[in-house]
């Protein structure tokens, strides 16, 4: 991260490289984030971009009266919206930096900031610290004394470990996860950019991060309910969401009693739809008014005898679940996190491409969508056997209730199965960044599985 003053203010600039394996191959994600703000703390201007697994996108925002605007550039395609006012009492990184500084200097032991950070896009964050001990770490191989705080939000859940020198510069921070711990030191750019050329091949997170059951499931695809008890390793998990065919029961251990239930209908949900078009909106990745994605989107109901207007909704979502089915003939796992259009000329990717496809011909067709983050069963996958591996599929918004869809799964075959386990939704607003992965992060590696009822 650098930090230089401008012309009434400061601009901030930070850059994430992210390197990972999936089934021997490595991937990578470039993020680069910036924002400038006055010398009170309120953002001016920001941006983002994007790169890696085939997508390409950049964010510009610029603060005036009435709210920010907002302009995506995705390839050839720009798009402009306007976004409401952010909260004025939300710091960007200097303000934010200096009142944190001035907290601890007044020996406060705990505070709460509303943090504004480009890299997660325009949702200020509320984050607490708390005071933990006096430390010291190594820097250039010599004992720097600093304090250690732990800082908490709701992209932090776990919370990360910061550790603080006498002038209020951060020096290491971590955060646990349940692959390891993820962890960043303050040096300078150079060194930075040596470290990761010089990395060792990145963990397979795939492979890592399955969960073997206590006992295997047997016939998936034709049960029509399940019933798992969820449990965390170590620290906490998030709660499943309670959405779809999903029931989840909340037990005094922190555990939960997962039941997925073909024959139960959904809850209402609690999402306001009309008032959030998040579900409805282009994003970067669920970019539905693209030309690719529209006329695949119109090829789905060509082969409908009737009129293809007077096709119900829930028949509309399984003739649009099998048009992805058949269009992506290349499965694979080198397209990282490419967008609707990319795939829809592809006609290549893995669960994700399948989910954010599936999701832009639902809006593309007038019907609110968001993609899901969890867990499917699966007898043998990446040289595993009876595993739950991670998974994304996509939910259709149909007279007020979230229907689960696969578009994994066989065209012509069910279009949803009971070994499916949701732990996170999400409109996918802001591509990669998206708050809700942030989520997840304390779930990967951290689960156990016993199956209750649906083992044979």
């Amino acid at each position: 991260m650098q930090t230089k003053p401008i012309d009434g203010g400061f601009r901030t600039e930070s850059q994430t490289r992210l390197r990972m394996a999936r089934e021997k191959q490595i991937l990578g994600m470039s993020t680069t984030a910036w924002i400038e703000e006055d010398n009170e703390g309120h953002m001016l201007r920001a941006g983002q971009s994007q790169t890696g697994g085939g997508m390409s996108v950049r964010m510009y925002w610029e603060k005036f009266e009435q709210g920010v605007r907002e302009r995506r550039t995705q390839g050839a395609t720009v798009t402009e919206r306007v976004l409401p006012a952010i909260d004025k009492s939300a710091l960007a990184p200097v303000a934010a930096l200096r009142a944190s500084q001035a907290a601890k200097a007044q020996g406060k032991t705990e505070f709460s900031l509303l943090i504004l950070d480009p890299a997660q896009g325009l949702k200020p964050e509320l984050v607490t610290w708390n005071k933990i001990d006096a430390t010291s770490v190594m820097v250039e191989n010599k004992p720097v004394p600093c304090i250690s705080w732990k800082s908490t939000g709701a992209l932090i859940a776990m919370g990360t470990e910061e550790y603080v020198s006498a002038n209020g510069e951060i020096l290491r921070s971590q955060v646990p996860t349940g692959l390891g711990v993820m962890q960043s030191v303050m040096c300078d750019e150079a060194t930075a950019m040596a470290a990761i050329d010089a990395a060792k091949p990145p963990v397979e997170v795939m492979v890592a991060s399955f969960v073997k059951a206590d006992r295997p499931l047997v016939g998936v695809s034709t049960k029509r309910s399940i019933t798992l008890l969820v449990k965390a390793k170590n620290q906490p998990i998030m709660p499943p969401p309670q959405e779809g065919f999903q029931r989840v029961k909340h037990n005094p251990d922190g555990s939960f009693l997962v039941t997925v239930n073909l024959d139960l209908p959904a809850d209402p949900s609690p999402a306001i739809v009309g008032s959030d078009g998040a579900f409805m909106e282009s994003s970067p990745m669920i970019d539905w008014n693209d030309p690719a994605v529209l006329a695949l989107k119109k090829s789905a109901f060509v082969k409908w005898s009737g009129d293809p207007s007077a096709i119900d909704p829930l028949t509309r979502c399984k003739l649009l679940r099998a048009a992805v089915a058949n269009h992506i003939t290349n499965q694979n796992l080198g397209s990282a996190f490419a967008s609707a259009s990319e795939t829809a000329r592809s006609q290549s990717g893995d669960c994700t491409e399948h989910a954010v496809l599936l999701a832009a011909l639902l809006r593309a067709d007038g019907i609110p969508s968001r993609v899901v983050a969890g867990l499917v069963w699966a007898e043998f996958f990446a040289g595993e056997t009876n595993v739950f591996a991670w998974h994304l599929w996509t939910q259709a918004l149909i007279d007020g209730r979230w229907v689960d869809l696969d578009s994994t799964l066989v065209a012509s075959g069910e279009t949803f199965h009971v070994g499916h386990v949701s732990l996170a939704v999400t409109p996918l607003s802001e591509a990669a960044s998206d708050p809700a992965w942030a989520s997840l992060l304390s779930s990967m590696g951290n689960i156990s599985i016993e199956v209750i009822d649906g083992a044979n």
